[in-house]
């Protein structure tokens, strides 16, 4: 599975906010956003940012457990907690990194059809590397 080309592809909201995948194992991406995504500091809009971050879990998803969507499990969000500590400004970056167990979830969608685990996100601007927030998605795989 092309992950990057899956996602640089995407003509939906993750193609609006112009995120590009530096890699995927680990899972960074990078978002350097324009005017059009700035909110009233001039910096990334909290949106764009949530947004970044979700996309960010699901390239560490795919990369991970693309086996298991390629044979017909849906990944999706859970919910998810995200806490800013700094604000962002210029491009961005977000590594995220699975904080569960993946032979649990491997476990789970084998026996039950469907696992649920956290991605830990962390974000940091790009210039100074000043780390601005830090997330937690807790992703779902469910057999369909």
């Amino acid at each position: 599975m092309d992950i990057a080309s899956l996602i640089h592809g995407n003509r939906g909201f993750v193609g609006t906010l112009g995120v590009r995948v530096l890699t995927t194992a680990p899972a960074l991406l990078r978002l350097d956003a324009g005017p059009e995504l700035h909110n009233h500091v001039g910096g990334p809009h909290a949106a764009a940012i949530f947004g970044l971050g979700e996309t960010a879990a699901f390239v560490e998803l795919l990369s991970l457990f693309g086996d298991l969507v390629e044979t017909g499990a849906v990944p999706l969000v859970k919910d998810a907690q995200i806490g800013y500590s700094a604000i962002a400004t210029g491009p961005l970056l977000a590594a995220a990194v699975l904080t569960g167990d993946e032979a649990g979830v491997r476990a789970s969608v084998q026996e039950r059809g469907r696992a649920t685990f956290p991605v830990e996100v962390r974000f940091r601007r790009e210039d100074d590397d000043v780390e601005t927030a830090v997330a937690t998605y807790r992703m779902a795989l469910l057999r369909s």
